[in-house]
């Protein structure tokens, strides 16, 4: 059970969620696109013509909510300090947590796919990312992402400030995604 100060701000961030309603269509550039199991559509379907990124690397889907930063930037923001890559300097990202994004969208399922612009893609337990605390970076030491460093987002985690994850591994810390497919 939360204790008392967590439960507030567990009631604050859904509270937070719902204010949002029911997303609109990215007014910016979308930073993240979540596709399958996802109630909260606000786009169609891959149009090859268009969606050269998704079409290049196999992607389709009939529906998709299309995130932009501003949409990120109005969920909580959390930081977390930890070493990236493993075993590297300290460093702190910032960024809503995946359940928040998760939630936004309406995202139910078992089964993440995080895939990166280069077309790298892992599969996570939805409950592990979850309950690991993921989160979907979007600054690194204060500094935003972009396109050609770690942008448009990572997932990263709190592996210094838990000792459940200190032999984490990287392979889940996937940077310049894209698209999280729900299943």
């Amino acid at each position: 059970m939360l204790s008392t100060p967590r439960k507030y701000l567990a009631t604050g961030a859904t509270l937070a969620l719902l204010a949002l309603g029911t997303p609109a269509l990215a007014e910016g550039p979308t930073l993240l696109t979540i596709t399958g199991s996802v109630e909260n559509a606000n786009r169609g379907a891959v149009d090859p013509e268009f969606d050269k990124l998704f079409s290049f690397n196999d992607i389709s889907f009939d529906k998709a909510m299309e995130v932009d930063r501003e949409t990120l930037l109005k969920l909580p923001q959390v930081t977390v300090k930890t070493d990236f890559p493993k075993g590297g300097e300290m460093v702190e990202f910032t960024g809503p947590t995946v359940e928040d994004v998760l939630k936004l969208a309406g995202a139910e399922g078992d089964m993440v796919t995080i895939q990166a612009m280069d077309g790298y893609a892992v599969d996570i337990p939805m409950d592990e990312l979850i309950e690991k605390g993921g989160v979907v970076a979007l600054s690194r030491d204060g500094r935003d992402f972009g396109i050609g460093n770690f942008g448009p987002t990572q997932i990263v985690f709190p592996r210094a400030e838990r000792a459940d994850l200190a032999d984490m591994p990287d392979d889940w810390w996937v940077w310049q995604i894209y698209h999280i497919s729900v299943d």
